[in-house]
């Protein structure tokens, strides 16, 4: 049964039967009586760039109308400066800062593990749910009065939903049944019946095919879904576009991201006549081809797709470097030269750029193997297609080179960006002698073969492995060796590692341990070893691996099929600085037992500087600081607070957003993370208590029973160690004890420790850091019962 409190006297106190507004108004705590109310647990240095949830303000003023519903603030802020300045920003009560005991005993009574908190109490008190922020964020006031039984109730009604979609279902709510144009008139849905639809904040070529597909009067309308945060932004956004668009910041836009399953920004959907998905995006078709791609059916793209294997077959170099007047390139001594005397060559396109660390480190291994394989091929050049910010960064930069280049600010570097996909650099593309794409995996094959890659095909590459597999035809398949006495090494093949006996960098062949990350070149492996050498630290040879300049740049692509966390976090933020160590345990453990998993880190810090010092604590990947993706994620993923861990799927689907919280559960063991393994682990947690009793008395705690409890983490009262999982607990007075210390024989009785002592001490463990606090005033002093307030047992 859920807990039920006495709303009156959760929030008041003998001296003060009031709250506050942020005007200094007082209003009495009994005007919310037969209201529903959520209590607010948040504090100004969480969020700091963003003030509140998303939609929580819109949320409270939605439902307030209503007269219903309230919501009460209680501060985890430092000091009465920071709460004033924070709940100035606030439209809602807020209990007094001076009031610290009324404060602290609401954080008692709630059990408060995390900020930001919303525990949302119905009329009567009862509790509704404590994850109001949640719950908010995901349905804003559709999901009033925020209840688990509501959410199911949302759930089913959007599978109904995608069961009989339709643009009215996809486009309309329950206030709006219109969308608008640019100079704010509203168009009606029926309206646009039997049409093909779009949503999507593209614009450039959109613009073109839209203005074109308009003139030749064909069905078709395009609707925006602006996840702009500004309205300005959004106005001044729409104000030049052609199309409609849903108003800003109607709720439907968020529901469409989450409908749509959006993982990127832009996202064009195409809904067809009947008002089904006719594809899920199609952005790429849009830009590779305009206007020819409509009606964007699966005729249409298997055309598409037969004309790309006519343009493949057709391409030479003239028409991937020639456009009007530009048929040269630049020479080091700055001379043109011609388009024409580079054809039947073997071309490198370098994508690159002064401002990127991992292109600065690629381009003297580049260097390097330009010169090894032009002393043996003549007919062989590369181009260094820049994507610098000034002409002073591109002179720079291409003074260190002594090949080609395009010109500065060149208008081929875009289409020849379009043509190649490039999504990131530093990238280089491999042409043939024709013309024609070989790969455009060249980087990572000159940094695992050099010179010895070239000419980069497949029928090269055949031979080069071909190779390799002949080398190690005599080789033993394993080995033990003295340096790694405990497991047998494994030959393998892998790119690139750091050798555990001479701490010299390997490739190609390794002997290699599993479970514990510790490789040997197949030199130091066969060797006869005299004597026994100190091992190394393992840990060491991964982050040696890390630092090799191969893994400047990992692209996305690498981990597609693997097991992802994407870790939102800052240097200034203390919670995140807490969870850190504890995630890198983690993350090695999981590592040395499953190589398909990997943790990105995406930075909220403030400057370079601290990026860099906080990153370089860690051992895993992570986005460029300040890239632009880290807003997109945010948004995608909701995250409302740091630290947060974001578990994806080896196919890229969230698995959970508590991963954190499962982490600091139960480790690595909580690895994949999904629920069938959660289960699987919730069953082994019942199995292993189904023995135990379910009351106990003990000497330590004789005013009550205790009562087995699932709990995540405590302190117990007997040992002062940690606990999870199982506790023996009086609710009634916040004691805990293992179930090893409270079935064990006790041999006489031991000083009760004081209790207050323990929801400290809770609160202080690195499970519990979201929910650090001060507790001002002579705590001793205080009794238990005193500061959890008398509606709270």
């Amino acid at each position: 049964m859920a807990e039920k409190f006495d709303v009156q006297s959760l929030l008041s106190s003998p001296e003060r039967n009031y709250l506050i507004r942020n005007n200094g108004d007082q209003v009495a705590v009994s005007t919310l009586n037969g209201k529903k109310v959520g209590l607010y647990f948040s504090a100004s240095w969480l969020l700091r760039g963003q003030s509140f949830p998303p939609n929580l303000v819109d949320v409270y003023d939605e439902l307030a109308e209503k007269g219903d519903f309230e919501i009460v603030f209680i501060s985890y802020d430092e000091d009465e400066e920071s709460f004033n300045r924070y709940f100035s920003m606030m439209p809602w009560l807020a209990v007094p800062y001076t009031d610290t005991k009324t404060r602290e005993a609401l954080d008692g009574c709630f059990k408060v593990r995390g900020i930001p908190n919303l525990v949302c109490l119905d009329e009567r008190g009862k509790v509704l749910t404590d994850d109001g922020v949640l719950i908010i964020g995901e349905y804003g006031s559709e999901g009033y009065p925020f209840t688990p039984e509501r959410v199911k109730e949302i759930k089913d009604q959007e599978e109904e939903a995608r069961k009989n979609q339709s643009l009215r279902t996809i486009l309309e709510s329950p206030s709006r049944n219109y969308i608008s144009t640019a100079d704010g008139e509203r168009c009606l849905l029926p309206t646009f019946s039997g049409r093909q639809s779009e949503s999507s904040d593209f614009t450039g070529t959109l613009v073109k095919v839209y203005n074109e597909l308009k003139a030749n009067d064909e069905n078709f309308e395009i609707v925006m879904i602006s996840l702009d945060d500004n309205e300005e932004s959004f106005n001044k956004e729409f104000s030049g576009l052609p199309w409609l668009s849903l108003p800003f910041k109607d709720k439907k836009c968020e529901k469409l991201v989450q409908y749509f399953e959006l993982s990127d920004l832009p996202t064009l959907v195409i809904i067809g006549p009947d008002g089904k998905t006719l594809h899920p995006n199609v952005v790429d078709a849009v830009e590779e081809h305009g206007v020819i791609a409509y009606p964007f059916t699966p005729n249409k793209f298997a055309e598409l797709e037969k004309i790309e294997e006519a343009k493949h077959e057709a391409q030479t170099l003239e028409s991937v470097l020639v456009s009007g007047d530009l048929d040269f390139v630049l020479g080091k001594d700055g001379a043109n030269i011609p388009v024409s005397d580079l054809v039947g060559k073997h071309i490198l396109l370098y994508f690159s750029a002064h401002w990127c660390p991992p292109c600065r480190a690629f381009t003297p291994e580049l260097a390097k193997t330009y010169h090894e394989i032009k002393t043996k091929h003549e007919a062989f050049e590369v181009i260094f297609v820049s994507s610098d910010r000034d002409q002073a960064s591109y002179d720079e930069y291409y003074s260190t080179m002594s090949w080609l280049s395009l010109p500065f600010g060149d208008k081929r570097i875009e289409s020849l960006s379009h043509l190649f996909k490039v999504n990131g650099i530093p990238l280089l593309v491999a042409l043939g002698p024709t013309g024609k794409i070989i790969t455009t995996e060249t980087r990572e094959l000159i940094m695992l073969h050099g010179a010895e890659a070239f000419p980069f095909d497949d029928e090269h590459m055949f031979a080069m492995e071909a190779k390799f597999a002949d080398m190690a035809k005599d080789w033993p398949n394993k080995v033990k060796h003295d340096m790694h006495p405990e497991h047998e090494l494994v030959l393998t093949h892998l790119h690139m590692y750091t050798c555990g006996g001479c701490d010299k960098e390997g490739k190609i062949w390794a002997y290699n341990c599993e479970d514990c990350n510790f490789y040997l070149h197949p030199d130091c492996a066969l060797k006869e070893t005299n004597g026994k050498r100190a091992r190394k630290n393992l840990l060491k040879y991964g982050l040696i691996i890390c630092l090799l300049p191969c893994a400047y740049y990992i692209p996305v692509s690498d981990l597609v099929g693997k097991h992802i966390l994407l870790y939102f976090s800052a240097h200034w933020c203390p919670p995140c600085r807490a969870f850190t160590p504890e995630l890198a345990k983690t993350y090695h453990e999981i590592k040395t037992k499953h190589e398909a998993f990997e943790v990105i880190f995406i930075s909220s810090d403030r400057d370079q500087a601290s990026y860099d010092e906080y990153y370089s604590t860690m051992s895993w990947l992570s986005l460029p600081f300040g890239d632009k993706r880290i807003e997109s994620l945010s948004h995608l993923l909701k995250v409302n607070g740091i630290p947060s861990l974001v578990a994806l799927g080896p196919t890229g689907k969230i698995i959970t957003t508590e991963t954190r919280e499962l982490i600091m559960l139960h480790g690595a063991e909580a690895f994949p993370f999904d629920d069938e393994h959660m289960f699987a682990m919730e069953a082994k947690f019942a199995d292993m208590a189904k023995d135990w009793p379910n009351k106990v008395k003990h000497d330590m705690h004789p005013e009550h029973e205790l009562v087995l409890t699932r709990l995540h983490m405590y302190t117990c009262g007997g040992c002062d160690k940690e606990g999870k999982i199982w506790a023996y607990n009086c609710e009634d007075c916040n004691f805990y004890l293992h179930p090893d210390c409270a079935l064990k024989e006790t041999n006489g009785k031991r000083a009760r420790k004081n209790l207050l002592k323990y929801g400290l001490i809770i609160c202080l463990l690195p499970c519990a850091y979201y929910v650090i606090r001060s507790f001002r005033g002579s705590l001793g002093s205080i009794g238990l019962k005193k500061l959890a307030g008398p509606d709270c047992t």
